[in-house]
C-alpha cells in the first residue's frame, strides 16, 4: 500500500490570530513544528527515539506560501510527509487546508539532526531512517537556498530572549523568530496584503538573555519585498529571511 501524508486538524484560537482576526504566520510555523514532531515520532525517529541518545532535530531552513485568509474558531488541516535526507539535512514538505478543504498554503523544510553532547550535527543517510516512499509531488519544488544580503539597511531595531520565547531546547523557539520579524516590520504598509512567502535560514542559537539586532532592508525594484537579518553581540549572524507580500 502507497503511503499518504500524515493529516492534523488544528482549531484556531483568539491568541493565534493578528489584530485582523487572521492567523498569524508565527502561528503557522507552531502548527508546522507540532506535526512535524507528532509525524517523526509515529515514524521512529522523533523526541521519543532521539532523546535517549541525547539527539534532536532543529528546524534549519523554511520556505512557506501562504495565501490563506483563516479566522479564529475556524479549522485548518495540515498535511506533512518527509522528502529526503541528503547529507546534513532531512527534508519534510507541508500543505495547508482551509476546514472547506481549499489549499491555503504550502511549505518545504529543512532540518538538522544534533548531538547534544558536541553540540554539532549528524551526518544523516538514508540507511539512518525506515522512510515510506511517498508517491506524490512535493509541495515545493526548490529546497530553500541562500538568501541575499542587502548592502544597507533600512532601519533596524533589538530585541531580548526572555522567558517565553525559549523552548525545551533551551534556545529561541523558531517561529518566535517569525514574530520578531513581523513586529520589526512596518505593520501599516503589509496588513492589508494577504499573500505572502517567507523564507528563513535559521544560523545560530539565540539563547535566555540574548540581544539581537534586527536589520530589515526593502530592495527598491520591490515594494513588497523585505530582507531581513538578524546578529548577535557579537556580530555573528543569527538568522537571515526574505517575506514578498502581495495583494489578494
Amino acid at each position: 500500500m502507497t503511503p499518504i501524508p500524515a493529516r492534523y486538524t488544528f482549531k484556531i484560537r483568539a491568541y493565534e490570530t493578528d489584530a485582523q482576526n487572521h492567523l498569524k504566520i508565527s502561528s503557522v510555523f507552531n502548527f508546522m513544528q507540532v506535526a512535524a514532531g507528532l509525524n517523526a515520532n509515529q515514524l521512529g525517529f522523533g523526541y521519543d527515539q532521539l532523546s535517549p541518545k541525547e539527539y534532536f532535530w532543529i528546524l534549519s531552513r523554511v520556505i512557506l506560501d501562504w495565501h490563506g485568509n483563516v479566522s479564529f474558531d475556524e479549522e485548518i488541516i495540515l498535511e506533512t510527509w518527509p522528502k529526503s535526507v541528503e547529507k546534513l539535512f532531512a527534508t519534510r514538505d507541508f500543505r495547508f487546508y482551509s476546514g472547506k478543504g481549499d489549499c491555503i498554503g504550502k511549505a518545504t523544510t529543512a532540518w538538522l539532526m544534533m548531538d547534544a553532547s558536541t553540540g554539532r550535527p549528524v551526518m544523516l543517510n538514508s540507511n539512518m531512517f525506515n522512510l515510506p516512499v511517498y508517491n506524490i509531488p512535493p509541495a515545493i519544488d526548490e529546497l530553500p537556498g541562500k538568501i541575499p544580503e542587502p548592502a544597507v539597511a533600512d532601519f533596524s531595531s533589538q530585541r531580548k530572549a526572555v522567558y517565553s520565547d525559549i523552548d525545551v531546547n533551551q534556545h529561541v523557539n523558531n517561529a518566535r523568530y517569525i514574530e520578531y520579524i513581523f513586529d520589526a516590520l512596518p505593520v501599516h504598509e503589509f496588513t492589508a496584503l494577504k499573500h505572502c512567502r517567507v523564507q528563513i535560514n535559521y544560523l545560530k542559537e539565540v539563547k535566555l538573555g540574548e540581544t539581537i539586532s534586527l536589520l530589515i532592508a526593502r530592495p527598491e525594484a520591490d515594494q513588497n519585498h523585505f530582507l531581513v537579518s538578524a546578529t548577535n553581540a557579537d556580530e555573528q549572524k543569527v538568522f537571515q529571511s526574505q517575506l514578498f507580500f502581495e495583494p489578494v
